[in-house]
């Protein structure tokens, strides 16, 4: 029977709960990188992408379009390696910002992963029945700083992430509640996160995430960085 979207939350919830907890655990690589190691870990992304993908549900395809979209951003960024050995580095580094959506069951052993720099913490799927992405979609853009719910500028108002730079919203005020994950992260105000979006610039020059669009919320265990270039962020 499938999971009602309750128990995905409640799954959910409980999954990054113990995320939070296991944070700063993680052992230090083993041995020298090797084909047969890159394939192992290959093979464990796999399955720890699969777990994340059922727990949002195989019937939500707006929320499958955006993990996808997730996935393949790493996948571009796996292909700049120039050998095993940074491959091996970026794999590890994938798979520990999925543990924490794998059950106890589901957690292979014997991966050494490192402490995460940031784990997934939510994909919203565009809001309102927004159109598909385009085919000729920009690359995301990546902003990095705290949970915050914007309440200063009548335009600008709902959860969003306060950088140096100022508050970049992530949800609108009147499309709360649409989803899941929206609840969860208004629960988190301060954590830090970094989140990848599309920006959309208003007429009084304030640039939010568009909405319209997939968004990828990761949370942070090491102080946000500045505001990168455009670029295929990840």
């Amino acid at each position: 029977m499938a999971a009602t979207a309750a128990e995905r939350a409640g799954t959910l919830r409980t999954a990054l709960l113990l995320a939070l907890a296991l944070a700063a655990c993680g052992a230090e690589p083993r041995g020298a990188a090797g084909p047969d190691q890159e394939a192992d870990l290959q093979a464990a992304l796999a399955q720890y992408e699969a777990a994340v993908a059922w727990l949002l549900g195989t019937d939500q395809a707006d929320l499958q379009a955006c993990w996808t979209e997730d996935r393949a951003a790493f996948a571009r960024r796996l292909a700049t390696c120039a050998g095993t050995a940074c491959r091996v580095a970026l794999l590890r580094e994938r798979l520990a910002e999925l543990q924490g959506w794998q059950s106890d069951s589901q957690r292979i052993a014997g991966l050494a992963l490192p402490p995460p720099r940031r784990e997934l913490l939510a994909i919203l799927a565009p809001e309102g029945g927004a159109a598909p992405a385009r085919q000729d979609e920009p690359p995301a853009q990546a902003r990095e700083g705290v949970l915050v719910h914007a309440a200063t500028r009548p335009e600008h108002m709902g959860l969003a992430v306060a950088t140096a730079e100022g508050e970049h919203v992530i949800v609108f005020d009147d499309e709360l509640g649409n989803q899941d994950a929206h609840h969860m992260l208004l629960d988190m105000p301060g954590v830090p996160v970094r989140v990848l979006g599309h920006l959309r610039v208003a007429a009084d020059g304030i640039a939010d995430f568009d909405t319209a669009r997939c968004r990828r919320v990761y949370r942070l265990h090491a102080p946000p960085a500045p505001p990168e270039p455009a670029g295929d962020a990840s």
